[in-house]
């Protein structure tokens, strides 16, 4: 719950002063008509003269609450999330014969389908689709919302026949025609490969380019085999994928084991979300009316008390 003129509510500290100089007045008064105190000295106050701040105590709830209805408060109605608001990502993964090698005792291919597989069955509301590629590329999956089908197409991209080859620019041009359309709040490709461009037309910087005009992100991952760097010759061309991503305003990650491949995408994840933030649109509900009948249940109530039970007592 906000306030809409929270300002107002200073006008609250104003009503412990009030109370307290409704007590001091209400103790030097003498009760009843008696000229001295000591003829009333042998008898217990009742009840209702005990209790007579009790009235006034309701009135002092009855203005608190009139205070905060002034103040307007106001419930955000921006949980309600609009449809195709989310995030939309292509995966555009390579499927090439040196995905085949092996990584953290698995093929990489086999680590990519575990590792991207966890990372469709937590996502909630965003549509995904995907690509594969070789020496040419083909969508698996458009944009969709249907994650048990997604993961069962991960599962089988190793049955898909392609040419050999790794042609990532033809893989991520095809990951954009996915996007092309989407309105979504945040679209991203999310590129993985092991390998460097050695097949298509397409150059991967000249599909960074496009993304970058579409307002697409991209982010590249290049999968490192074990022992790569200290041997001083990498399979990847880490230089070319930097490249792509920060074009778009993206990322390199680099991937030398399952667990490192996990966090990327988590990553990833956790860009995005920071990036689009919560929906904030202009619709509230007023909560004043709520606070503007209570205050009158509570007034009701102390005509009504001051008028039966301590009519007498005040």
């Amino acid at each position: 719950m906000s306030f809409a003129d929270p300002y107002l509510l200073a006008a609250l500290l104003i009503l412990p002063i009030l109370l307290f100089v409704r007590s001091r007045i209400g103790d030097g008064s003498v009760p009843g008509g008696f000229s001295n105190l000591a003829l009333l000295s042998g008898f217990k106050p009742t009840w209702r003269v005990r209790y007579r701040w009790v009235p006034t105590l309701v009135r002092a709830g009855a203005i608190a609450l009139l205070i905060v209805a002034i103040a307007r408060p106001q419930r955000s109605q921006a949980d309600s999330e609009l449809p195709g608001q989310g995030i939309d990502i292509a995966l555009v993964l390579d499927v090439s014969s040196s995905m085949g090698s092996g990584l953290s005792e698995r093929t990489r291919l086999e680590v990519a389908q575990t590792v991207i597989t966890d990372f469709i069955e937590a996502r909630e509301e965003d549509r995904i689709g995907l690509v594969i590629f070789r020496a040419s590329s083909i969508v698996l999956s458009p944009l969709t919302l249907d994650y048990e089908a997604l993961t069962q197409l991960i599962a089988r991209v190793n049955e898909i026949n392609l040419d050999d080859g790794t042609a990532i620019g033809i893989g991520l041009s095809e990951g954009l025609n996915l996007l092309r359309e989407s309105r979504a709040r945040s679209r991203v490709a999310i590129v993985l490969t092991d390998g460097e461009q050695n097949a298509g037309t397409v150059q991967p910087l000249e599909a960074s380019r496009i993304a970058e005009s579409l307002g697409i992100r991209v982010y590249t991952i290049g999968v490192i085999a074990e022992g790569a760097r200290s041997g001083g010759s990498v399979n990847v061309d880490e230089e070319a994928l930097r490249e792509m991503a920060e074009v778009t305003g993206g990322h390199y990650f680099p991937a030398e084991s399952q667990e490192g491949l996990a966090q990327i995408y988590d990553s990833i994840e956790e860009l995005e979300k920071s990036r689009v933030g919560r929906p904030q649109f202009g619709a509230y509900e007023e909560l004043a009316p709520y606070f503007l009948a209570a205050a009158l249940l509570l007034l009701v109530l102390e005509v009504g008390l001051r008028s039966t039970v301590w009519r007498q007592a005040t």
